[in-house]
């Protein structure tokens, strides 16, 4: 999650120069009603799609601070979390599909917790293997797990609408820790509660 020192989204600076990606590098005229406010429009929805890039410890400290006393052993599962990203490469769009599990130390977060994280981590240019890999870090690093297990899988639009143009491949990517790593049969039971729900 390394970001430069000051992470705040200059919109003026990505106005300014989209609109010169517009003028001089499309060739577009921007007197056209449909171009003429684009500049603005992508720099406010740039500051929007990118606000992972100024989340700090204490924003992610936030998400994870309150913990419910239980005495649950099984698995706490999620699936279908559906969230966007960009592609650091091609800065085109990429859609997750986001699983997850935990199985709690004496302690368990709302269930809205996991996903805010998830969307947080999202919502910057990174790479999927990396944006797969930071979510259970952070989950044990914030929460009182005995292991946690994530697989995501993503459309990347880079793939799809250029380049090899592959519209129905999906990448899938998984990172998992603690009793998920050393007990085999709980990573099996993540992946048959994927299958069955």
């Amino acid at each position: 999650m390394e970001t430069k020192k000051n992470n705040e989204i200059n919109e003026r600076v990505i106005e300014e120069n989209f609109r010169e990606i517009l003028d001089k590098g499309l060739n577009l005229d921007l007197n056209d009603p449909n171009f003429k406010e684009t500049p603005s429009r992508v720099a406010r929805a740039y500051k929007e799609i990118f606000t992972g890039l100024g989340h700090t410890k204490e924003d992610v400290e936030k998400i994870f601070k309150t913990c419910f006393p239980t005495d649950y052993k099984g698995m706490v599962f999620e699936k279908n979390i559906i969230v966007f990203s960009m592609c650091p490469h091609h800065f085109l769009p990429v859609r997750y599909e986001v699983s997850v599990g935990y199985i709690p130390d004496g302690c368990g977060v709302g269930l809205s917790k996991l996903v805010r994280i998830i969307e947080l981590l999202a919502k910057r240019p990174v790479l999927q293997e990396t944006f797969t890999q930071e979510i259970v870090e952070l989950m044990k690093k914030y929460m009182h797990t005995k292991g946690a297990i994530c697989m995501v899988r993503g459309e990347h639009y880079c793939m799809q609408i250029r380049g090899v143009k592959q519209k129905d491949v999906v990448t899938t990517t998984s990172a998992a820790n603690g009793v998920f790593l050393t007990q085999s049969e709980m990573e099996l039971k993540f992946y048959e509660s994927m299958r069955n729900s």
